[in-house]
Parts: structure tokens; C-alpha cells; sequence
């Protein structure tokens, strides 16, 4: 977790956004990252593990150790399923460096510390040989037209992408400025829907939880989750199948409308 400086989360004062109100008025927002704010194309992180696979293999030679290189990538995918199912999900999934461990575990490799430590920087950077794009065009401008009436949180799990390299991807495509804190799951320790992210997010923000809206496309992850913490929610994207009375939105653009009506 770390504000919009990338430093140790210290909580800003919320006098700017001041408003009158009731108490269960919305005062700040909170987005999901991945299909809300960015997303990739369909094959773009098995690209990644590739990527990965090659740069392990190519370190653990440097360090006279030779594995095969789609065990690896067998190893990175399968951190994957184990992200994905909720009865697999195990805490060392949640840091790049457990990650590693993990591979070169499976590769039967013994992961010390000095070799986890140079792989970790190349694994870390695959993201940047193919970069996500943003989910809407206009996302930089959108972002920064609700930053001037709401303090904006950004909650994500990370994945192989850790928060601090995340940070970077956001300079790039020009859309970290608007933030006030950034929550991201393998400094907080816990990934959405655990009730434990939430909880940060409403201690960063000095708030109730009612006065907090997390947007997000994950029915589960982001809307059920935020919900059962005590958070307002707003999925992000209309799903016919879903029940009637979720609420959603389609762009960004609608969110400060959508609030407006949600603070009457």
C-alpha cells in the first residue's frame, strides 16, 4: 500500500472535497484496476510467463544451473489456477518473490536468496515488454475530472506485476497523478475479496465504510466484496445475467452522475 507518491501510505487531509450531507453520503472512490482501468489482449499474459520463463532460465544459467524452459512456464501458469480458485488460494501467491521461490521449487532448484533476488528484477519487468492498454481512451482525463471532486483510491490485486512496478506502468500511460492512495494486494497482504483489503482501504482513507463506493468489473471480487465489507459498490460493465438490482455503469463517464444520484 503506498500514497500518490509511491511512499508509505500517510492519510491526506479530505478538506478539498468537504461536503454537506447525510452520513451515508459518498465522500471518496474507490477503482479496480485490471478491465476498469487497463486491460490486455487475450494471450498477452501467457506472452508475459513466456518472457518470464526465458529470463529465469537465462539467470539460473549465468549461475551454472540449467532447467527446462517450459517446465518454468508450466510453473508461472499454474500460479494462475491457484490465484484463480478460491479453494487452491494459497498466501504465497500474493508477492513476486514467493512466486519465484515457488518456480524455482518446482524446477528443483534450491530458491535462496541470493538467486530469488536476481531473477526477481527481469521477472518483475516482463509487464514492460507488453504493456496493458487503457480500458477507455479518455481514462487519464476521465480520472482526473473525479479526482477534482472525490479523493480516488486505487484497490488491485497484482498478480506476477508487483504494486511498485504498477506504479511505473501508471506514469506511462499517464494516469497515476489523479490518485490520492494506492492499495494494492501484495503489500496489504490480503486479495480481493477478503474482507482484510477493505479494511485497509477504509483505515487510508479515514472514513466509514459506507462513505467509500469501490467501482470494479469482478461481480465477486469487486462488488459482492466491497459489499459484504460495508462499502458501497458499482460494478463496472452491465451483465445481463447478473440481479437487477446491481448497479453498473458502463464508462467512467457516468460514474459522477451515478454518485450524485447514489448521495440523494
Amino acid at each position: 500500500m503506498c500514497n500518490a507518491t509511491g511512499d508509505n501510505p500517510l492519510s491526506l487531509p479530505y478538506t478539498k472535497y468537504a461536503r454537506d450531507g447525510g452520513e451515508d453520503m459518498i465522500r471518496a472512490i474507490s477503482l479496480d484496476l485490471w478491465k476498469t482501468l487497463i486491460l490486455d489482449h487475450d494471450q498477452d499474459e501467457a506472452l508475459r510467463d513466456r518472457i518470464r520463463a526465458q529470463a529465469i532460465r537465462e539467470v539460473l544459467g549465468e549461475h551454472n544451473v540449467v532447467v527446462s524452459e517450459d517446465g518454468l512456464y508450466e510453473s508461472l501458469r499454474r500460479i494462475d489456477v491457484l490465484r484463480r480458485d478460491v479453494r487452491e488460494m494459497r498466501d504465497w501467491t500474493l508477492t513476486t518473490s514467493s512466486q519465484v521461490g515457488f518456480v524455482l521449487t518446482q524446477a528443483s532448484v534450491y530458491p535462496s536468496r541470493d538467486l530469488v533476488a536476481a531473477v526477481l528484477p527481469r521477472y518483475e519487468a516482463a509487464i514492460f515488454q507488453l504493456m496493458p492498454a487503457l480500458v477507455e481512451p479518455d481514462t487519464p482525463q476521465l480520472l482526473a475530472d473525479l479526482a477534482q471532486h472525490y479523493p480516488l483510491s486505487l484497490t488491485s490485486n497484482t498478480g506476477k506485476t508487483p504494486g511498485q512496478v504498477l506504479l511505473k506502468v501508471f506514469d506511462m500511460l499517464n494516469i497515476r497523478k489523479p490518485f490520492t492512495h494506492f492499495i494494492f494486494s501484495d503489500e496489504a497482504l490480503f486479495l480481493k475479496p477478503d474482507k482484510g483489503i477493505w479494511e485497509l482501504l477504509v483505515d487510508t482513507n479515514e472514513l466509514k465504510p459506507e462513505e467509500i463506493v469501490h467501482v470494479g468489473d469482478s461481480y465477486r471480487m469487486d462488488y459482492k466484496g466491497a459489499r459484504a465489507a460495508g462499502l458501497q459498490a458499482i460494478l463496472f460493465g452491465r451483465q445481463e445475467s447478473l440481479p437487477t438490482e446491481t448497479l453498473a455503469i458502463a464508462s467512467l463517464s457516468e460514474l459522477t452522475t451515478t454518485i450524485e444520484e447514489m448521495n440523494r
